[in-house]
């Protein structure tokens, strides 16, 4: 008798294919040692790119902060080629990368954002919140920050866990 979790992470897995030109990039492979851990990325994942409010190069931007604030290579590379896949000036990425700020206001306020949050565990005063939707960053976008600061975590603590291989694509 078939293993129901072994069937559901292979569909999963199936599912990532699709997205990735039928190829499974390492990070979805080794998440697929925890179905939790892999259905709660993917799921989430899907959630924020078919449902979420800041578009595909702000959350790009803002995983890629996450991934270096968290000191995830296989993250940072990942990331940063989505970002320059999604339309993000190839020095705002290196700004980010670095530590900089970008140029452009919406990306220099979302990655602000992303740092205060995650260096004062969301612990943000009601003065920062009305600074943040003073800047076009209001509170549902703060909520959808600190959702994939949530979902990249997870990615990036498993791949410094298990220091994933950098997919040649990513490198």
């Amino acid at each position: 008798m078939e293993n129901p979790a072994g069937h559901e992470t292979r569909s999963i897995l199936q599912e990532v294919a699709a997205t990735f030109d039928d190829n499974v990039p390492n990070l979805y492979r080794m998440l697929a040692r925890s179905q939790v851990a892999l259905t709660a990325f993917v799921r989430f994942e899907d959630i924020l790119e078919r449902h979420g409010r800041l578009s595909r190069d702000e959350q790009a931007i803002v995983a890629l902060e996450v991934a270096m604030s968290n000191r995830c290579n296989y993250c940072r590379g990942v990331m940063s080629r989505e970002a320059r896949e999604a339309g993000v000036a190839a020095d705002t990425v290196t700004a980010v990368v670095h530590g900089l700020e970008p140029m452009e206001p919406r990306y220099r306020f979302l990655v602000d954002a992303t740092r205060r949050l995650m260096a004062d565990s969301g612990n943000l005063g009601q003065a920062e919140v009305v600074l943040f939707e003073e800047r076009g960053v209001p509170f549902d976008e703060l909520l959808e920050i600190v959702s994939i600061i949530a979902a990249f975590t997870l990615a990036t603590y498993a791949n410094n866990l298990s220091r994933t291989r950098i997919d040649p694509e990513y490198r």
